[in-house]
């Protein structure tokens, strides 16, 4: 029963103790983490090519 109560007690904290952002902001939000995201991606993809041309080459030389 103990975790019955703590899934009920959970839910009402949730639903009327939780401050919550706006949804206009949670969307902004998200919209940042995307685009970071995707930022991130990018310069890793990079670093690796970078990385993959130069093993490339240097292990043609052998």
């Amino acid at each position: 029963m103990n975790l019955i109560n703590y899934i009920k007690d959970s839910f009402e904290e949730l639903r009327n103790k939780v401050s919550w952002i706006s949804w206009v902001e949670a969307q902004k939000s998200t919209v940042v983490v995307a685009a970071f995201t995707i930022l991130f991606a990018l310069a890793v993809f990079g670093v690796d090519k970078v990385f993959q041309t130069v093993l490339t080459e240097y292990f043609k030389l052998f």
